[in-house]
């Protein structure tokens, strides 16, 4: 990698939501003999630019399309090499790899190198829970995964089904920057309601927007707690069901949440 790459690679990652400076990158690659990955660059950014709309639209969102299935034929396996086998071709975001499904261990040992020629912004962690072949028993990666500097990167994080509990969400609390996260997918864990109160009480959670703790055995005190976070303003979604959660207490997250409570 040439350093006019790895400058261009760092300020793609550092300004993951520009696409002017992916644009100037495109036109970097084709002049250096890389006119396929310029031109499933500059496609992924057109389709994301040309919604379903008018006939005309549609004509050439169909053109966009067979485009980019026509490079990832003929490319794809190349370009998500050095993401195998944790990401897909639908993990390609506006012509690069931002979204992957990882083992929190893998994630820990490969960030440094992906982030550094990705702008990575969705994570889903398959398995905190890692079997130690040399010990002979279950090792937990909660610690060092919640305590890693590159979550500060992410914009959506899902730990579903993980068995983390209220002690691991303690462990989330401490981590110093979340500024970037929006959504957290907490869903079929045991958090229960002091899991709950550890986050409504996480001041790097101001700019969630989507949070779900479906089936998290939360009770009435965990439900009012969220309730009544004064970090949790910019939620647009909360999916809260499959608790154990009164009327009364509904109520008030309806009345604080109103059209966001799922």
């Amino acid at each position: 990698m040439t350093s006019d790459e790895r400058a261009f690679l760092k300020a793609i990652c550092d300004q993951p939501a520009d696409d002017t400076v992916r644009l100037v990158f495109a036109d970097w690659l084709e002049e250096h003999g890389q006119a396929p990955r310029a031109n499933f660059i500059r496609t992924q950014i057109e389709l994301v630019h040309t919604p379903p709309g008018t006939d005309e639209d549609e004509r050439r969102r169909v053109v966009l399309f067979t485009r980019r299935d026509a490079a990832l034929k003929a490319h794809g396996a190349e370009w998500l090499r050095p993401f195998h086998p944790y990401a897909r071709e639908d993990s390609f975001v506006r012509g690069f790899v931002q979204k992957i499904d990882v083992p929190a261990n893998t994630f820990l040992q490969h960030a440094e190198p992906w982030f550094a020629c990705t702008p990575l912004t969705r994570v889903k962690f398959t398995t905190c829970r890692i079997w130690d072949q040399m010990c002979g028993v279950y090792a937990w990666w909660t610690e060092p995964l919640f305590a890693s500097p590159f979550l500060s990167r992410l914009e959506s994080i899902d730990l579903e089904g993980l068995e983390l509990n209220a002690h691991d969400m303690e462990l989330l609390a401490a981590h110093p920057n979340l500024s970037r996260l929006r959504e957290l997918v907490l869903a079929d864990n045991d958090i229960r309601t002091e899991g709950a109160i550890a986050l409504a009480n996480m001041p790097q959670l101001r700019g969630l927007e989507s949070l779900d703790v479906r089936g998290n055995r939360i009770t009435d005190r965990g439900a009012r707690a969220l309730a009544q976070s004064e970090y949790l303003g910019q939620l647009k979604e909360l999916y809260i069901t499959k608790n154990s959660i009164r009327d009364r207490n509904w109520a008030v997250l309806e009345s604080r949440f109103g059209d966001a409570l799922h």
